[in-house]
């Protein structure tokens, strides 16, 4: 939540507000640089896996390293932004507004791009079990593009109407709720719909002893959507304690730029440092190919350690061979 005015530093807060305990600040420091690194390195991984794995270069997989993108402005930009404002406050009692200021933009930015591109993995899973048929067909042809390109062109443009329209700060936190709400109303209405189809394809399958390609591609597809279900779940998880904290009541639950917001903060940035291990421990092609990859990285490195390096003699010099000659 914004709560500056136009001079960058918080209405009614003095030098003495920006002071964070010292045990909080290190174990926040601590956490959120194994947050940033560990999501940094996750996030690349899936765009890695995706891009380099023919059985991973599915056109649905590229909502995935989208949004794993998404994620890399909260862990690559956020979290050292995070950590810089962390350690101000916790070693020199410095407020940092401008820190602030720079984190909330891209925090929003990120958080945003995150819900709208859940809203398409959605719409996604829906065609593809719901009308299994035409997934392949739509989502190669025109969908993906059209979905990659709507996510990315509705959260910049969000964005920068945020940034740039002027009006009252309850107005922009009112139509980032509002964001929010739409974009999980599409993801309840599209979950719904996909449980009521499963639940119809279940009904058929009892009533069919034979079991037909359809089917296993059928249950296949369902557990994908299972596996996305639990990424919006664990999503809602960690941002539904600051909505609740900062937006539910209109005012503040807990004090402003104390340690329970920072604490609050890192669980809600902590989020994009989890969807990677969630597909690794859920789909089978993202794990062997995370396997695949460490065992490349590790053979190169195995290779450029141990490589015999040739030692080139050092040619004798005219004076020092008239001396071996003559001893």
């Amino acid at each position: 939540m914004n709560y500056s005015n136009s001079s960058n530093q918080p209405i009614n807060f003095s030098a003495k507000d920006c002071f964070l305990p010292v045990a909080h600040g290190i174990a926040l420091i601590a956490t959120n640089s194994v947050v940033g690194l560990l999501g940094t390195l996750g996030n690349l991984l899936v765009c890695v896996a995706v891009v380099t794995s023919p059985r991973l270069r599915r056109c649905s997989n590229y909502l995935l390293v989208s949004l794993a993108i998404a994620d890399l402005f909260a862990t690559m930009i956020c979290e050292p932004l995070f950590l810089e404002i962390l350690a101000k406050r916790t070693f020199s009692n410095d407020c940092a507004w401008k820190m602030e200021r720079i984190y909330f933009f891209i925090s929003n930015f990120s958080a945003a791009a995150s819900v709208v591109h859940m809203s398409a993995i959605s719409v996604d899973r829906f065609i593809a079990i719901v009308f299994p048929l035409r997934h392949k067909s739509t989502m190669e042809g025109f969908g993906i593009k059209a979905m990659l390109t709507a996510s990315w062109t509705f959260t910049i443009a969000f964005f920068l109407l945020g940034k740039f329209l002027p009006a009252p700060v309850q107005v922009k936190a009112f139509a980032n709720l509002a964001i929010f709400v739409l974009c999980y109303l599409i993801v309840f209405l599209a979950y719904t719909l996909i449980v009521i189809s499963l639940l119809r394809q279940k009904k058929k399958r009892n009533q069919i002893s034979a079991q037909t390609s359809n089917d296993a591609n059928s249950r296949f597809e369902a557990r994908v959507a299972f596996t996305l279900a639990i990424v919006i779940v664990v999503f809602t998880a960690c941002w539904f304690p600051l909505f609740i904290v900062f937006a539910a009541t209109g005012r503040p639950l807990v004090k402003v730029y104390g340690y329970a917001h920072y604490w609050i903060r890192t669980v809600a940035l902590s989020n994009s440092a989890m969807n990677f291990l969630i597909y690794g421990s859920r789909m089978r092609n993202f794990s062997d190919t995370y396997v695949s990859i460490f065992r490349k990285i590790l053979g190169s490195a195995r290779i450029s350690l141990f490589k015999p390096r040739r030692i080139h003699a050092l040619p004798v010099g005219r004076g020092e061979g008239m001396h071996l000659g003559r001893g």
